[in-house]
């Protein structure tokens, strides 16, 4: 990415922010198509690895008139001695991981005044791979929903398919859910946790041997237990509402060619899909709604709590 690169952007409909490519290609899919259907102009931003043209379904995207920009940060294993994808997934971070977030968090501010889009899709960080969490909290540093602006955080898959992720992920943010939705997190028992937490490493190529599948049960553990102790009600944190998409039949087929290698969990894509409230293919956000002013501050990493105001 270059100062030019940057240079030549210009408002857009809609902004999409990954760590990698294919995860708001796999968790987005229906959405990105319909929207580039629509004719909306489209800014697909990866913060790190590879960019769209190097993923199967990639030129498929540009093809629709997807602008995408690539920031070229180094990737977790990268910026430290991380051997595993279970490193990756145990949170901790160091110095590299510091600035790298921060780098991060500035690019999006100074999208967030060149774009200026009206929908932005971010991760929600389904599973808790660093990498990820960082994504998620750059693109709350740099935008907010209000002022005709709404963030939805979109749910990785595979990750979102193992039951009870989802919930675990909005326990760890601390996320408050209205009444009615309290419901849309749904938990499970420890060991159906348990059977199914390698399945996004796993599908990615990232899991080592038996000594990480060892490692990764603590992980798996701690994830659930404290998924069990948040109160969606009375948690102090980000206020989120789902919204489901249910994927018309017509965008179906493009949908699926986007998918590509995910397309062996189609089952499961089924089920999720049903558990939603949908057939076929349907996909969940969690709408960030602006806090009330006697909610009192959030909670926010100290590298990204300052936003830069609007001009």
């Amino acid at each position: 990415m270059t100062p030019a690169d940057l240079g030549r952007l210009g408002p857009c409909d809609s902004l999409y922010v990954a760590a990698r490519a294919d995860d708001a290609v796999l968790a987005c899919g229906a959405r990105l198509v319909r929207e580039a259907s629509q004719g909306q102009r489209i800014l697909f931003v990866t913060l790190f690895g590879p960019g769209l043209g190097d993923l199967e379904p990639g030129d498929h995207l540009i093809q629709r008139g997807i602008q995408h920009l690539a920031a070229g940060l180094p990737e977790a294993r990268r910026r430290s001695e991380r051997t595993s994808s279970i490193d990756c997934l145990a949170g901790a971070r160091g110095p590299a991981d510091e600035t790298a977030l921060q780098a991060a968090a500035e690019l999006l501010i100074d999208l967030e005044h060149r774009t200026r889009p009206r929908q932005v899709y971010a991760p929600l960080a389904v599973g808790g791979h660093l990498d990820r969490r960082l994504a998620h909290e750059a693109a709350r540093a740099a935008f907010a929903s209000g002022d005709g602006r709404n963030v939805f955080l979109y749910e990785e898959r595979p990750e979102a398919f193992v039951r009870g992720a989802v919930r675990m992920r909005l326990g760890e943010l601390g996320a408050r859910l209205p009444p009615a939705a309290i419901t849309a997190a749904e938990g499970t028992s420890f060991l159906r946790f348990l059977f199914r937490f390698h399945l996004g490493p796993s599908f990615r190529g990232e899991l080592g041997g038996p000594l990480d599948r060892l490692r990764g049960a603590g992980l798996a553990w701690r994830q659930w237990r404290g998924g069990r102790a948040w109160n969606p009600v009375r948690a102090l944190g980000p206020r989120l509402q789902p919204v489901t998409y249910a994927t018309g039949q017509a965008d179906l087929p493009a949908v699926r060619e986007l998918a590509g290698a995910l397309g062996r969990f189609e089952a499961l894509s089924v089920q999720y899909a049903r558990r939603l409230g949908g057939e076929g293919h349907a996909e969940r956000y969690w709408l960030l709604l602006p806090p009330r002013e006697t909610d009192g501050l959030e909670t926010m990493a100290p590298a990204t709590a300052v936003r830069r105001p609007r001009a």
